[in-house]
Order: structure tokens, then sequence, then C-alpha cells
């Protein structure tokens, strides 16, 4: 899923070009922006043009973003989750700037679209045991455009490439392409994921790995490498990137407001899929049923002529308002003074010991009087015992 970056930067020439046409009256012009994805700087003085090639562009550290005691906290709280360290705030300020400042357009439109997706990905991922955190990936993936499409052919909101969606159970054909699929996009990705962690016990590495493959992380691994910060400075610059990306992402996507990003209220919806039983228009569709064109379409991105052919799947949104008659019993969950004793194993994080008992991370915590989140192997720790009444 690798797709040409980005290297930000801004920095000063004073080329001959300049120098030769400082005699003249007209003052000349520098503009720094992007040809064919590439940065160049282009320098005008009159009827004169150059252009100017950029190999990278140096962003002063002092204009990223500073991390406030409210974003350490949200990081410290990611970082236990995900069981992932953050040594590195700087790449987190960089790409902060990045979301937040030179890309501000760009995320405000991601988290707009998102607010259409974002329910059911939690939902799909909660039932697979996957970090709720993980359904912001779509924001340095895709932007959560289902019709995005990388250079090098990646499509969907989770940029699968057709070798890997076709790996993970999707349809692509010359009538559905379900990569660009919300909701099936999002069980492949969901069971990717699963797999990654599964294989490197590690949610670091499996991010870095649904970026690049398993075979670039497993290659870059050695005897004495751990994490994804071991074996950093051998992975291709996207890779380099995407664990502090998706860090800047969550922060901005908790607290938008606060990085001067507005996202609308939306309606919430639940998708019903079922199976189309004759061929016929989304349009068609839309104008019989009363549901929006355009809101109908994206959740059908997968329809590649915006026709649904007998047999295959189509996405139909209701207003969860509607969708719920029946008002959902009320659980109440509290903690008994009775633990369950359990011996920490090798490679095991406070996440994974709280999915394996169903019992919240914060509850362990207490439970045990952890400071700093860590724990080692063969350690031996209380689980609080679960009980659950309806109220």
């Amino acid at each position: 899923m690798i797709k040409n970056g980005w290297v930000y930067s801004i920095f000063f020439i004073i080329p001959a070009f300049l120098i030769s046409c400082s005699s003249k009256k007209v003052e000349p012009e520098a503009y720094l922006l992007k040809k064919n994805g590439k940065p160049v700087i282009i320098l005008k003085q009159g009827k004169k043009k150059k252009v100017i090639p950029v190999s990278s562009v140096h962003i002063n550290e002092k204009d990223f973003p500073q991390l406030d005691k409210e974003d350490e906290a949200i990081l410290y709280e990611e970082s236990l989750k995900t069981g992932i360290k953050i040594p590195d705030r700087k790449e987190i300020r960089k790409f902060l700037y990045y979301y937040s400042k030179k890309n501000k357009k760009f995320t405000q439109e991601a988290l707009n679209r998102a607010s259409y997706y974002l329910p059911m990905i939690k939902r799909i991922f909660k039932e697979y045991g996957l970090p709720e955190e993980l359904a912001y990936l779509p924001i340095i993936e895709s932007g959560f455009d289902p019709y995005a499409t990388s250079k090098s052919g990646a499509a969907g909101i989770w940029q699968f490439m057709k070798i890997t969606g076709k790996r993970f159970g999707l349809k692509i054909n010359k009538r559905i392409d379900e990569r660009r699929d919300p909701y099936k996009s999002t069980i492949a990705a969901a069971k990717y994921l699963r797999y990654l962690y599964d294989y490197f016990g590690r949610w670091d590495l499996a991010l870095a790995a649904y970026n690049c493959g398993e075979g670039c992380i497993q290659r870059s691994l050695s005897w004495n490498s751990k994490d994804f910060w071991d074996i950093k400075h051998k992975l291709p610059d996207q890779t380099r990137d995407y664990v502090p990306k998706f860090f800047a992402a969550v922060l901005i996507a908790k607290k938008p407001e606060k990085f001067g990003i507005k996202v609308k209220k939306k309606e919430e919806y639940i998708v019903k899929t079922k199976k189309a039983k004759t061929t016929f228009s989304l349009k068609k569709f839309s104008r019989i049923y009363g549901i929006d064109y355009y809101l109908l379409k994206r959740y059908n991105a997968h329809l590649v002529k915006g026709v649904a052919y007998k047999g295959y799947s189509i996405n139909i949104p209701v207003k969860k308002a509607v969708a719920l008659k029946k008002k959902p019993e009320v659980k109440k969950v509290s903690y008994k003074k009775r633990y369950i004793i359990h011996m920490v194993k090798k490679g095991e994080t406070l996440y994974r010991i709280s999915k394996k008992y169903d019992v919240p991370v914060e509850e362990i915590i207490k439970a045990n009087k952890i400071k700093d989140g860590k724990i080692k192997a063969g350690q031996v720790l209380r689980i609080p015992v679960k009980e659950v009444t309806l109220r």
C-alpha cells in the first residue's frame, strides 16, 4: 500500500537567475508548488520564468505545533491501548503540522467524510478485537475517500492492492470492485490487521506491515530488533513515517476543533447490506426509495458503473434513529473485589491481556498499581472479575 509521498519543507534559494535580473525594475517573484507530484520553485521576473526542481524542503521545527498536557495524555492512553511506545515526539509534531496547517483542507474533508463510516468501522473492529483507534487509519491512507486510487493502484478507503484485496475475500471484476466497498473492505482490513498482529505480535510492526507488506518488515527485522523504532531506518520513506502519522491523525481526530478543523455534525447511519434480486441503477433506486443519491453512491463506490447487478451486494444506509425502533437494554458493568491471577508471558502487552479477559486496561492498572503502564515477562497480575447486570 505504498504511495508516492511528498517531503515537506520550505527553504530559500538565491540563484544566479535573480542576480542577473536585479538591475531591472520588475521585481522577481518566487513560488513553491507541485509539478507532476514533485516540489519545484518557479522563479518569475517579467516574461522570464525558470523552474528549479527541489529534492527536499526543510520546515523549521519551531513551526511544528507543541504538544500540551491534553495531547500527552491522549498519546499515553493510545500507547497503553496499542502497546506502541512513542520515543520521538518531534516526528508526531511534524505530521501535526502537515495535517493541521499545511494540508488543513484535506484533513477537514477527510474528517467530514469519516463521519459516514466511523460508527461502522468501530463496530467491525470491536468484533475482531482490534483497538478502536485503528479506525482512524483511513485518514492517512485515503482521507476516507472510497473513490481514492494511488499511483500504485491501491484503491478505496483502506487502499488495498488487487492481490491483497483478493487474498482477504474482496471481489474485483468489470462490474464490481469491493476494495471501494466501505463495509466489505473494512471487514477485509480488520482481517488483515488481525493477521499482521498475530504474525508480528506488536501493533507498531503490524501497522508498518500494513503499509509496505509483511515481507518488507520481516526482511528488516534481526535477532536484536524488537519494535518499529529499531528498524525504522531500514524501511521505505513512507513506511518510516507511518506510525508517527498515525498518532498525529489520532490526536487531530480526537480534538479537531483544537487544531482549527471544523467537522460538521451529520446524521448517523446504520448500513444494511443486501444482495440485489434484479439489476438496477443507483439513481433509480434512490428515486424509488427516497434515499439521497450522493449518500447512496458514497456507500456503494464498489459498483463500478453505478449499477447494482443481480446477485451483487448493495449497501443501504438507514438513519440510526429509524433503525433502532426498540430501545436497547442498558448494561451496568462493575468489577468485583475478586481476582484471576495471570502471569505475563514474553511479548504480552496490557492491551492483549485486557482483551483476553475482557477487562479495560485501566482496571488492570488500578488493581496492580502499575506505573507508566510497563509490565514484564514473569510478572504476576491480578485481573479483576467482571460483572454485568441489566437495569
